[in-house]
């Protein structure tokens, strides 16, 4: 195994996190696993180990200590591409069970093998389109949690995920620089899909986590159809 590189301990330290000897191991193992499958199939544009544990991993990680401790806990991660941020998180909070969602199937079978292969039962990979899935009866309104990370643009990225969550859950939303743009894009979003903004969250990275609470069950109309949500946002 590579080794893990001290600036990401010392991060983990400066924010309080404390991954186990047990979850270093697991994260240890799906870097060297992403870096390696990476090399012929694009699942990040970071090439580097230790860009990987501070761009992916630590970015990652930063949701953790917002993380409720209730039980019986379904998570969401929307757009897992190579798994951020829902292979870490799984790997941190193993007692939530966590679906990962890419409409990309081989990116999907990475990471149903990788959660095989690390001994990951809370954790399925799933190949479906968003729109799809989120009117499917077994996945509409049933999550505690959603996050998203590089996914869309917000008023986009709401429409997508808030289906998925029962009433009073949560949407963590990565989101860059143009957080505070997004925001104002999203007014109409918010106001039709009844959802509150919590909080917004600088990272060290020069992000933002936005914070959403689901307070109405959602329309039916919502989500649109597959690729209407972009060509059309709210």
């Amino acid at each position: 195994m590579s080794e893990i590189p001290a600036s990401f301990l010392s991060a983990c330290e400066e924010q309080d996190l404390h991954p186990s000897p047990e979850q270093l191991r697991l994260l240890q193992a799906y870097v060297d696993q992403l870096l390696q499958v990476n090399q012929h199939m694009n699942l990040t544009a970071v090439r580097e180990a230790e860009g990987v544990w501070m761009r992916h991993i630590f970015d990652s990680l930063l949701l953790v200590p917002d993380l409720k401790a209730d039980l019986n806990q379904k998570a969401l991660d929307l757009g897992s591409g190579g798994g951020f941020p829902g292979i870490p998180l799984a790997i941190m909070r193993p007692d939530i069970q966590w679906t990962l969602v890419d409409s990309v199937a081989k990116k999907v079978r990475f990471l149903n093998e990788l959660a095989q292969g690390l001994g990951m039962p809370n954790v399925r990979a799933l190949a479906e389109r968003a729109e799809v899935l989120g009117r499917d009866p077994e996945h509409r309104e049933c999550y505690h949690l959603v996050t998203a990370r590089a996914v869309a643009r917000l008023p986009v990225l709401l429409e997508l995920t808030i289906p998925f969550l029962r009433v009073n859950g949560l949407l963590a939303a990565m989101k860059g620089e143009q957080a505070a743009k997004e925001l104002k894009e999203s007014r109409r979003a918010i106001e039709r899909l009844s959802v509150k903004l919590m909080r917004s969250q600088a990272q060290p990275g020069g992000g933002h986590l936005l914070w959403f609470k689901k307070r109405r069950p959602t329309h039916t109309a919502y989500p649109r159809a597959v690729g209407i949500p972009a060509q059309k946002p709210l």
